[in-house]
């Protein structure tokens, strides 16, 4: 009898000892965090390109968040934007409309010379006409007129739909000699 403690400890040593060696499941909680943003930081700087796919007439924004300095100090609330910007940004802005057309030659710019119509090329057009920056406009427009099938547009710069719409009409009206009726605007910053 005095064995049968002794086996029966044993029995529990080493059903505890498999009970270790198995493998453990729980929980690491390896799931990315969300982001937190501090409100009163000054907003960074967007720059907002407006790009045509002629293909179907179609026209949207491209937005680019560039990133700032250490020694950036914000002006009005708002993190200036660089002076001059390097022509890869403008093109990753055109690749957005070529992954999505088979004819990338279709991608231009917003904004486009007078004669477009008659060439419609990316070399007719002007990349630095056709963006906008978030440290000194809040919006980007455009206005254009119909050639036929084809829309011949112009972007403007404002510090609200109103005004940057009202750019882009002034522009398109003095560059292509033309009415320019059809008209749009979009934030520079996007949701």
């Amino acid at each position: 009898m005095r064995m049968f403690p002794f086996f029966g400890g044993l029995l529990a040593l080493v059903s505890f000892g498999q009970a270790a060696a198995s493998p453990l499941t729980f929980d690491l909680e390896l799931h990315v965090p969300p982001v937190i943003t501090d409100s009163k930081a000054p907003a960074g700087c967007t720059v907002t390109y407006l790009i045509a796919d002629t293909a179907n007439n179609d026209l949207f924004a491209a937005r680019m968040r560039i990133a700032g300095s250490e020694t950036d100090t914000p002006v009005n609330g708002r993190l200036p934007c660089p002076a001059s910007i390097d022509p890869r940004v403008a093109s990753r802005a055109l690749d957005a409309c070529r992954d999505r057309e088979p004819d990338p030659k279709s991608c231009v710019f917003g904004d486009m010379a007078r004669g477009f119509e008659r060439t419609p090329s990316v070399r007719n057009t002007a990349e630095n006409a056709s963006r906008c920056a978030s440290d000194h406009f809040s919006d980007i427009g455009v206005a254009c007129w119909m050639s036929g099938g084809l829309s011949v547009c112009n972007v403007g710069c404002g510090a609200s739909p109103a005004t940057a719409v009202s750019q882009a009409r002034a522009r398109c009206e003095e560059k292509q000699q033309h009415a320019c009726p059809i008209t749009g605007s979009v934030p520079i910053a996007g949701p």
